[in-house]
């Protein structure tokens, strides 16, 4: 029976060479991570940009934040006002509620015009696509209230028919706040006339957006902004609003891109923005969309080096990823760090929160945003972003070394590799053992192989395996929390091949708003 237990040797040996590999490649530098701390840089007090315009609690919407996808906000139509729940789209220019004879509206909360005192319908038809669905109805004129300021006799539309996708967003309606070339049903549009009827606001507005999913305090600011939601020495960065050079009027929130790359030349650098790129600054885009044919360029650019797979990473950490540079004209330059654009669900799974766009400009939307409180400023054509001094280096998520979800994949990782050694010891010692008794001259090992491995089977005891699972052993589920649940539900989705985020009024792609408490001024 020799013969048998040197067969267990030697597989006994094998397994704890398999069991060792891991320890003998653990030779790998040793992270740590490192957390950073903002720069201290002088900053010049220039004072149009340090002018603080007041934003009282009537100026204030306060915004949800459903998972980083959407930031929903309460509008009221009618008169008396109806409440309805809307996205705010600087992507679009049009603004629209469910009516009650929407048969195809889902869930959505129902414009009851027949309660409102002021309600005219004009009869006339409109209708509007978006990256998400379409929808048709009809052009009304009533009152809408944005925060404490009314605005009366202005055209909406009035839904009577909704696409399927856009049947399932949690928004009721959407409030376009693009440039009047994107209107179909008003002109002014909705927020320009009702700066026109509330002179003691200027026609701007700003986006606070918080950086955490369901994270309370995201805000828009109506008529204003307030640079104390950025820090003590935040001052804004302002970018002019150009024209699209196909388009004769002004009608999206662009910009020039002048430069883009991974801040670290010596990994790549390269500027492939060069010397410009149209860029979209829109709310209702939830990630950053980049034009197909420089989108490969980007990606490399942005995962060169890590195990990725287009924007899905695995056995990655978060700082591994670059910071990224953005600069905007005149000579304006904005970071994202790692947590900013990147979101990671735990065991080293990590995604790059940007995608394709047919179009052929970039949308910067809400992963942009949110890193910077962002100032949309009609009457000086220009947009503003909001830095804690000269320094635009972004970094408002989690930078600490990549967060608790990759120190729990790290602790992991370790724990496997300490408990593969300790295995593969204890397999050499029994190994060894064998030989000692082999040696010996004792045979009881070949007789404890030739012994039945089990017993026969008593019918009278159940067995735990046949081949199938028992129906009377327990079934255990395990069910995550509501934002982890939401965070690998959203992972799980494959963009959609035109992909625009949610809404994507006229091409700029589209959604999100939220909600959250009002802050005290």
């Amino acid at each position: 029976m020799r013969w048998r237990a040197t067969i267990a040797q030697q597989l006994l040996l094998a397994t704890a060479l398999l069991l060792a590999a891991p320890c003998l490649l653990a030779a790998a530098p040793i992270r740590i991570a490192l957390s950073r701390k903002a720069l201290e840089a002088p900053r010049a007090d220039i004072a149009d940009t340090r002018r603080l315009v007041a934003v009282t609690s009537g100026k204030r919407v306060p915004l949800r934040n459903y998972g980083n996808v959407q930031y929903i906000g309460r509008v009221a139509f009618g008169n008396p006002p109806q409440p309805m729940d809307m996205v705010f789209d600087t992507g679009s220019s049009d603004t629209w509620v469910p009516g009650d004879s929407c048969a195809s509206c889902g869930a959505h909360s129902r414009f009851q015009h027949a309660l409102s005192t002021t309600f005219l319908d004009t009869q006339a038809k409109f209708f509007d696509a978006y990256g998400s669905g379409s929808v048709a109805g009809t052009i009304a004129v009533d009152t809408i209230t944005l925060g404490a300021f009314r605005v009366e006799s202005v055209k909406f539309g009035v839904v009577s028919e909704e696409t399927e996708k856009l049947q399932v967003f949690i928004a009721d309606g959407l409030f376009g706040l693009g440039f009047d070339g994107l209107a179909h049903i008003s002109r002014p549009t909705l927020f320009a006339q009702l700066a026109q009827q509330n002179p003691e606001i200027d026609d701007m507005f700003a986006f606070f957006l918080t950086p955490e999913a369901y994270e309370r305090g995201s805000e828009l600011h109506i008529g204003g902004y307030d640079l104390s939601v950025v820090g003590a020495n935040a001052s804004f960065h302002y970018t002019p609003v150009v024209k699209l050079p196909e388009f004769a009027a002004y009608m999206y929130w662009t910009i020039k891109m002048n430069h883009f790359s991974r801040d670290n030349s010596s990994r790549g650098g390269v500027n492939l923005c060069d010397p410009f790129c149209y860029a979209i600054v829109d709310t209702g885009t939830s990630l950053i969309s980049v034009p197909k044919g420089m989108y490969a360029q980007v990606v490399h650019a942005i995962s060169g080096g890590l195990n990725c797979n287009d924007v899905d990473c695995e056995g990655v950490a978060l700082a591994e990823f670059p910071v990224l540079r953005f600069g905007m004209e005149p000579d304006n330059v904005f970071l994202l760090q790692p947590a900013d654009y990147v979101v990671c669900f735990g065991w080293g799974q990590c995604r790059i929160q940007f995608q394709a766009t047919a179009d052929e400009w970039w949308i910067l939307g809400d992963v942009f945003i949110k890193t910077y409180y962002t100032l949309f400023d009609a009457t000086h054509m220009r947009v503003g972003f909001a830095c804690d001094g000269d320094v635009c280096q972004g970094g408002r998520g989690d930078v600490a070394g990549g967060g608790d979800d990759d120190a729990l994949f790290r602790a992991w990782e370790s724990a496997f590799l300490v408990g593969s050694c300790v295995a593969a010891a204890c397999m050499f010692l029994f190994v060894f053992f064998l030989n000692q008794q082999d040696e010996d001259g004792a045979g009881d090992v070949g007789a404890l192989v030739d012994r039945p491995a089990f017993r026969p089977h008593d019918p009278k005891m159940p067995l735990l395996y046949d081949g199938d699972a028992d129906p009377r052993l327990p079934v255990v589920t395990a069910r995550a929390s509501s934002y982890d649940e939401a965070r690998r539900n959203f992972a799980a989705l494959p963009p959609p091949a035109a992909y625009r985020g949610g809404w994507s009024g006229g091409g700029a792609g589209g959604g999100g708003g939220g909600g959250g408490d009002e802050a005290a001024v």
